[in-house]
């Protein structure tokens, strides 16, 4: 046997030996140490008298972003030990980092304090990325008891609240907009985790009212009010349509199907948009974000792209993704190409 073959073959050994081990997720990497944010007390982002709700006020959206930050950065740290779940070494590590981050949360009351309306309507999405980052991790390990229950109560209390809202108390435009696609899926999400049909249910009946509501064409109607940004609402409220969908497809045969396969002329709309704004602006009005370059697309904003590719076969949808991946969005679970995307020999 040739002796260089050898040293070569034990080199690039070794090598793979050491990257696997600088990859594998060490309690020293977990970095979900965000102190618990009991209260949300958000103003509103838009000027005073904008009824389409497009109208930033510059100042009000920097208040509100400060806010959130202590709640997003946790939900990003969350995200991404749960990418750090599908790896063969440290999967446990990082399972195990989610359930510490959560159960603080979750002992500590976090975000069940009074809520104010626009910190109410921010509240689904975080609440549907902490839900997906638990479901990641529970596929590698469980939580002990104690932290285990206090996180499921806490989470079916956070959606219980989301519903009884959007229920009873919601504005007419955000009952029927992008916030409630985002309360469907967590309640959808949470109720994954806690095996709750009702809190499923409620989130597969939200997604039939989001999808069988959109236009013939795929636009959806409350988010072409919204101006020059009704693109960018489009895209915000496709998000959660398509990842409940995906999440329901093993429970509801039909979750990408109802109302004469409406989600695919969402998909195909939305798409189109991307590359053409012009078709938005026939239907708000106003000439968009992106086509006046306000706004540039960002890889988190299509990453549902791999949940409905996964499920359904779109060459204009496959190309978009391509060009962008890889795909990930906290709110949706994390690194979506990582666990939805095969790629091609």
């Amino acid at each position: 046997m040739n002796k260089g073959m050898n040293v070569l073959g034990f080199c690039a050994g070794l090598l793979l030996a050491l990257a696997d081990q600088a990859d594998a997720f060490g309690a020293e990497d977990c970095k979900i140490t965000m102190a618990p944010v009991v209260e949300i007390d958000l103003p509103s982002r838009y000027r005073d008298g904008d009824k389409s709700r497009s109208e930033i006020d510059e100042e009000l959206d920097a208040a509100v972003d400060q806010a959130l930050e202590p709640i997003d950065g946790f939900v990003r740290a969350l995200a991404e030990a749960a990418n750090r779940t599908g790896r063969e070494k440290g999967a446990e590590n990082a399972a195990s980092c989610i359930f510490d981050g959560l159960a603080d949360w979750a002992f500590a009351n976090a975000l069940l304090k009074p809520v104010s309306l626009n910190g109410r309507l921010a509240l689904s999405s975080r609440i549907a990325g902490m839900a997906a980052a638990y479901n990641r991790a529970r596929k590698v390990s469980a939580p002990d008891f104690r932290s285990e229950r206090a996180i499921l109560d806490w989470f079916a209390r956070l959606a219980d609240g989301q519903i009884a809202f959007f229920d009873n108390n919601a504005p007419p435009m955000a009952a029927t907009n992008n916030h409630r696609a985002w309360a469907g899926l967590a309640a959808t999400q949470v109720g994954i985790a806690t095996g709750s049909t009702s809190l499923i249910d409620w989130g597969a009946e939200t997604n039939r009212l989001m999808i069988c509501s959109a236009n013939d064409d795929g636009s959806l109607p409350q988010e072409m009010k919204r101006r020059d940004k009704a693109l960018h609402y489009q895209l915000h409220a496709v998000a959660p349509i398509i990842m409940t969908a995906s999440l329901l497809q093993p429970l509801k045969s039909d979750s990408f199907d109802l109302c004469n396969g409406k989600l695919d002329a969402i998909v195909s709309f939305t798409v189109t948009a991307l590359d053409r704004p012009e078709v938005v602006a026939e239907r708000s009005g106003a000439t968009q974000t992106f086509a006046t370059k306000k706004e540039k697309l960002r890889a988190f904003q299509i990453a549902w792209l791999e949940p409905y590719l996964a499920n359904r076969s779109n060459k204009d949808a496959e190309a978009l993704a391509a060009a962008y991946r890889p795909l990930s969005n906290s709110s949706l679970g994390g690194n979506l190409t990582a666990i939805y995307h095969q790629a091609t020999p």
